[in-house]
């Protein structure tokens, strides 16, 4: 298969288009013109312009039929008639008729006479006198000929024409006096000429002018109508005679509204009785033209076959998001033909361009087709087609162009949306990188729905398909696509989506008009409704008491329970703001007001991020903007009833996120420290929450994070309290009052945070129950009569956090209750000869080792130096019981754990879009890991 290459390493554009040294008024040809000795080159010289001339089907079909005529076969149709679109090949075929029969010998050599020689009687092109009659030069007053001979009307220059001074001697009377004249005369005023060739041009226009001027008959109009009449007759009763003539079938030429329309009706019944239809460029003809006009070659075939077996595939890829026929063999063809322009992009300039009054459709689109390839060679276009979104509308020449259709007041749609590098498509693309930034397909996008704005189509605008083949080419994915025309229809300022449809108006849209209020959202509105989401995502929810908006000390209660205060956003974590943040954070934490926080250890802070709390408070600025809007009657009559629809779904949208985006910002945990600085001051943590799961609060945040690090405890290791770590009960200490316990955990930030006294009130329990210590009650911990539970049930609601309840020693509560129960003191036994026979106390914990030595050195462990561990089908809630269970234990070994995650994610409904990019990706790029996230939908 031959590789796809770019369309610029492939054809070749003819030198003046590649540079741009082109005139436009090569594109602009006039019969007229040329007929005076005027005009450019490619135009007047018949070398030349054979020479740059594509035959196509129908042009040669027209030629052959003259040139039959004018050889004097009397069974082809003397009167010809052009029937084109404006703009549709009739001026390039009647210079191509002009310098054929006018000067067949200077061009006999081309291959445009070579080709005709073929179909032509004799192999020979005929040569004919040529009248030129133009209606767009011909004026209505009297014109001196260069011999001097004056003529006044239609007859006097058709005769000058065809003979001179000498044969407008025949007509001088009816010519002087705006007579009409007869079918007869006007025969041998032919017959005296032939084979004569008369080329009627804009025979419609030059009526118009005349309409005025009276006659003898009536106006100077209606007696040319009858002259045309029996012009039409005459050539038609003469030998070798020919008439060429050109009506445009566009109804809408400003020639004078209502009355031109009229008159084009009236010329085409004058000469229609006796014409023969023609028509030189229809269909995919414009391609060759193009070709040969723009190209010096296009490439080879394999080429040309590559980049449409590409494109077929790529549709194939696109399913039923695009039609049918885009997948057929008759549109491979049609690419290869149109190489290197996509078939899309000429039909658009052709047909639904070509429609328009004022568009003439091949000048036209040769004008704005040569101004894109100089641009895009210029720019090194590598893409593999010219697409309808290549267009490059920020070159001054495309930009004349359309301007000339879309007219001036676009050109505020285009700056803000299209050209300009701060444009809102390219704004779009820079959000998106990658990808979509290098390939400009926001912008390419919005080139596509513009140029499809425009048109007679009764829905103007571009389809999704359109949008989708203005911008895919093989290798653009259509994730990429549907993203960059999601993310531009919410953000352009003039592009509208309407009836399945986007297309541009010089109306502002939805997405401008927002913007217009959210400049004018008051702050007092704004931080009402940030509130208002804060309230909603960080409740009162156990285990925590939560203050919201903390700015000072004072405001965040000193109690033995925990407290959750979120600072005001006015402390910010992030760039210069972090220092700032964290120093007031600590003075919230360790004092209240001018005294010392008691309760250290049960109040933890969060603050925004910086960047994060931006992006909510943009949001929240566009929600207001949308409901003021909403509520403002007059403004919303100018939107129909779908752009409402559409205001109301985007405030549903954004009221269904921004309570989200408000978690995401509220996610830097600060915290006091166990330890201390070197100084011996106060340290305060600070760490990151990560990204919120939709739908999760920030006081869930904060629970999930503490308790995932052991940093608050539902539950409690009765050992735990007797341990070095917690130094609740120092060495030499035997008991402890248990109300102190609990002041410790409210009070100390070495210790874990306690969800509730239940899980301290637990533990005693179940410690006393397993004798790691008693709990006593009484006027002391030792007093004969005080209640020891040792190794017995306790019932919880028995345990209360008051004075006169203590921990104490397993061993000191044991002895206290051997000394209350003493036990008789066993007989002595002879010792056997030769020692005790008892065996020895055992070391352990708290016992010496034997006499005469220590125990052996422990062995080193046997086991592996690395392994890996396999677990596959673990179910959302036991991810974290993996991780505690063969993660962890490693690790606090030591050794070095990697761990590679494959996250398999299946549901019945489609996920939010912005639960993969606001949660998991944002989220995941946040804690700094490689991931990749594939889609298997796209």
């Amino acid at each position: 298969m031959v590789e796809l290459q770019p369309w610029l390493d492939v054809v070749k554009p003819h030198r003046d288009i590649a540079e741009g040294t082109f005139s436009e008024e090569m594109f602009a040809a006039d019969l007229g013109t040329v007929a005076a000795g005027a005009g450019l080159k490619e135009y007047r010289d018949p070398v030349t312009f054979a020479s740059k001339t594509y035959l196509t089907a129908n042009l040669r079909t027209a030629l052959v039929e003259i040139g039959r005529r004018l050889a004097g076969e009397p069974t082809v149709p003397a009167v010809q008639r052009l029937q084109t679109e404006f703009g549709g090949g009739k001026t390039h075929t009647l210079l191509s008729a002009y310098h054929l029969f006018g000067s067949p010998e200077m061009v006999e050599h081309t291959g445009l006479a070579r080709d005709l020689k073929k179909h032509l009687k004799g192999g020979v092109v005929p040569k004919a006198r040529v009248v030129v009659l133009d209606g767009g030069g011909l004026g209505p007053t009297a014109e001196t000929m260069r011999d001097g001979t004056v003529v006044h009307t239609l007859l006097g220059h058709l005769a000058w024409r065809l003979g001179g001074a000498e044969a407008y001697e025949a007509v001088r009377e009816q010519d002087e006096k705006l007579l009409a004249t007869s079918t007869l005369q006007l025969q041998r005023l032919l017959k005296q000429y032939a084979p004569c060739l008369i080329l009627l041009d804009e025979a419609t226009e030059y009526l118009t002018k005349v309409m005025e001027m009276r006659a003898v008959e009536g106006s100077l109009a209606a007696t040319t109508l009858t002259m045309l009449k029996e012009l039409s007759t005459a050539v038609s009763n003469t030998p070798s005679a020919c008439l060429v003539a050109t009506l445009t079938s566009s109804r809408n030429e400003d020639y004078a509204a209502v009355t031109g329309t009229d008159m084009h009706e009236r010329v085409s019944k004058a000469i229609g009785r006796v014409e023969h239809v023609v028509t030189p460029v229809e269909g995919d003809d414009v391609f060759p033209i193009l070709h040969t006009r723009l190209f010096e070659h296009v490439g080879a075939e394999a080429d040309r076959a590559a980049a449409a077996d590409a494109f077929s595939a790529y549709y194939d890829q696109w399913g039923d998001s695009v039609p049918g026929h885009f997948r057929e063999a008759e549109y491979h063809s049609r690419i290869k033909a149109a190489y290197p322009f996509h078939p899309e992009l000429l039909d658009l300039l052709s047909n639904r361009w070509g429609s328009l009054s004022g568009f003439q459709r091949t000048r036209g689109v040769l004008r704005i087709l040569a101004h894109t390839v100089k641009a895009l060679k210029k720019a090194g276009h590598r893409g593999p087609l010219i697409l309808a979104g290549d267009v490059p509308l920020d070159d001054a020449g495309v930009r004349a162009e359309v301007i000339k259709i879309s007219g001036e007041s676009f050109k505020a749609a285009l700056n803000a949306d299209i050209i300009r590098g701060d444009s809102k498509a390219a704004q779009v693309d820079r959000r998106a990188g990658g990808e979509a930034e290098a390939g400009r397909v926001a912008v390419r996008l919005a080139t596509t729905a513009f140029l499809n704005s425009f048109g007679s189509d009764r829905f103007p605008g571009a389809t999704n398909h359109q949008m989708i083949t203005g911008v895919g080419r093989p290798g653009l994915s259509n994730g990429v696509i549907k993203d960059a025309r999601d993310a531009l229809k919410n953000t352009a300022w003039y592009m509208r989506y309407e009836g399945g449809r986007y297309r541009f108006t010089t109306e502002p849209n939805l997405n401008k008009v927002i913007v217009e209020k959210e400049s004018a959202v008051p702050d007092d509105v704004l931080a009402a409704l940030l509130d208002e989401m804060l309230q909603k995502m960080a409740p009162n929810q156990a285990p925590w008491k939560v203050v919201r908006n903390v700015r000072q000390s004072v405001e965040l209660p000193d109690e033995p329970r925990l407290v959750l205060g979120l600072l005001d956003s006015t402390y910010r974590i992030g760039s210069n703001e972090t220092a700032e943040t964290l120093a007031h954070a600590k003075t919230v934490l360790t004092e209240r007001g001018t005294a010392g926080r008691t309760n250290k250890n049960t109040a933890v802070l969060v603050a925004v991020d910086a960047f994060l709390w931006d992006k909510a408070r943009n949001e929240a600025r566009t929600l207001a903007a949308m409901r003021d809007l909403r509520d403002d009657t007059h403004r919303l009559r100018r939107f129909n009833g779908e752009q409402r629809e559409d205001l109301l779904t985007r405030i549903a949208s954004f009221e269904g996120r921004l309570p989200h985006k408000v978690v995401m910002a509220y996610r830097q945990l600060i915290s006091l420290a166990g330890g201390t600085d070197g100084n011996g001051g106060t340290v305060v943590d600070q760490d990151d929450l990560g990204p919120a799961p939709a739908g999760k609060t920030i006081v869930a945040q904060v629970t999930e994070f503490l308790r995932a690090r052991d940093r608050l405890l539902d539950g409690l290791a009765p050992g735990a309290l007797l341990s070095a770590r917690f130094a609740l009960l120092p060495e030499g200490q035997e008991a402890v009052e248990i109300r102190r316990l609990l002041d410790a955990f409210h009070r100390f930030p070495r210790l874990p945070r306690l969800s509730s006294p239940e899980v301290l009130r637990t533990c005693l329990v179940n410690g006393a129950a397993q004798k790691l210590f008693a709990l006593a009650s009484g006027t002391s911990w030792d007093a004969p009569d005080a209640v020891i539970r040792f190794g017995e049930s306790v019932d919880p609601g028995e345990v209360e956090f008051q004075d006169g309840t203590w921990l104490v020693r397993a061993a000191t509560a044991q002895a206290l209750l051997d000394a209350r129960n003493p036990q008789p003191e066993p007989e002595p036994e002879d010792e056997p000869e030769g020692g005790d026979p008892r065996p020895g106390p055992v070391p352990g914990p708290g016992l010496p080792p034997p006499p005469g030595g220590g125990s052996p050195e422990p062995e080193p462990p046997s086991g592996p130096h690395r392994l890996s561990v396999h677990v596959q089908g673990v179910p959302a809630d036991k991810v974290r019981d993996v991780v505690k269970t063969a993660v962890l234990p490693f690790a606090t070994e030591g050794a070095e754990v990697v761990v590679d995650f494959v996250i398999a994610v299946e549901a019945d409904v489609a996920f939010e879009p912005h639960t993969l990019d606001l949660v998991v990706k944002e989220g995941l790029r946040q804690i700094g890991v490689e991931h990749q996230v594939n889609d298997p939908d796209q």
